[in-house]
């Protein structure tokens, strides 16, 4: 009688509740087309790849959140090395990317010019406490270009000389962002490395593509309006004429005052050498690009410039973006790689990371 009575108040005390189980009914299902890439910055607004998805189901009607995530091959979509883009839950379930918009996600997690294992996923989700949902993975051969960006005055001045013909429109630059954060809020400060190819090289800073105004020296550091020509102590082909240049133009006395450094040599150095001496890099004059092949195990590095740490590049946001001063570059796998450092076009500076 006693047991009855407990199994009856036991009973009594018990809610009636409903309950909305969360689970994946239909996983989404993902394809593109097509699945090797080569882009090329000439063909930036043409269609790049089209990927189609199917909806997903979690058993109950809720607002699917779909986002489609492209990482680079073989990283098991770890967060360092995947990007993300936002996908519609309308019809039809389709997402183009242009030639532009597609190599910008790729510089994002590979480097430009070799050809590299990308996967892509789509991932569904409905609600944070609920488990998401993910499609096949979709595996590509994806070459992605250096996305040069074009500056003009006042993000840049060009440096025209008689070491180029005194030719302002083909001139190199120097530039005021994307120059490995030498910069300030006012974004007056310009740097740039160039070869100056003269035996005695004269130039100026000139605010545009034709000489409608440009800053000469006013003697010492010092700049002004028109002033006489800048010099350097030496120039030549290659390396013997590889300087950095730098203009301040929040200094005074007004316009600002101008800087320059002799590079001799760009090197790495790491965990690989115990972090003592240079590893030296190849210039090449051509292209203006440094490079080195050697075997690297897993480990960290940086840049170097003239073996000394006064000037050295990490990358702050492992966007192969060298920034001065930066966070140690990680090479996640032993291998032989070709690593190079390209500072050849101010405001674009960029390395990459070839694995042999």
């Amino acid at each position: 009688m006693l047991i009855g009575i407990a199994a009856i108040a036991f009973s009594s005390c018990k809610k009636d509740e409903v309950r909305t189980i969360l689970t994946v009914g239909t996983a989404p299902t993902l394809t593109a087309t097509p699945t090797t890439l080569v882009l090329l910055q000439s063909n930036a607004n043409n269609n790049a790849v089209k990927f189609t998805y199917t909806g997903a189901s979690f058993g109950f009607d809720a607002a699917v959140t779909y986002v489609l995530q492209i990482s680079k091959g073989g990283t098991s979509f770890a967060s360092a090395t995947t990007t993300e883009v936002g996908l519609s839950n309308a019809t039809p379930l389709e997402k183009s990317f242009k030639v532009v918009e597609f190599n910008r996600e790729l510089l994002k997690i590979i480097n430009y010019g070799t050809a590299t294992a990308v996967e892509v996923r789509v991932k569904a989700s409905v609600a944070a406490a609920a488990p998401p949902s993910y499609s096949n993975v979709v595996t590509m051969t994806c070459t992605a270009y250096r996305d040069l960006i074009t500056y003009a005055f006042p993000d840049a001045m060009n440096i025209a000389g008689n070491f180029q013909g005194w030719s302002p429109s083909t001139a190199p630059q120097i530039v005021n962002k994307n120059n490995g954060g030498y910069t300030n809020a006012t974004n007056n400060k310009y740097e740039g490395y160039i070869v100056f190819n003269a035996a005695t090289p004269e130039f100026k800073m000139v605010r545009g593509n034709d000489w409608v105004g440009d800053y000469g020296s006013a003697g010492g550091n010092n700049l002004s309006n028109g002033g006489a020509n800048l010099t350097l102590p030496s120039g030549g082909a290659g390396v013997a004429g590889y300087w950095r240049i730098r203009a301040d133009l929040s200094l005074a006395p007004s316009p600002g005052q101008w800087f320059w450094t002799k590079i001799n040599t760009w090197g790495i150095i790491g965990e690989f050498n115990g972090w003592s001496t240079d590893a030296l890099m190849t210039f090449n004059a051509s292209t203006g690009v440094w490079t080195i092949t050697r075997d690297m195990p897993a480990g960290k590095f940086k840049f170097r410039a003239n073996s000394d740490w006064g000037i050295n590049f990490g990358d702050n946001g492992a966007d192969f973006k060298p920034e001065y001063d930066g966070a140690d570059i990680t090479i996640s796998a032993a291998g032989n790689y070709t690593i190079s450092l390209d500072l050849s076009a101010g405001g674009n500076y960029a390395y990459t990371l070839k694995k042999n």
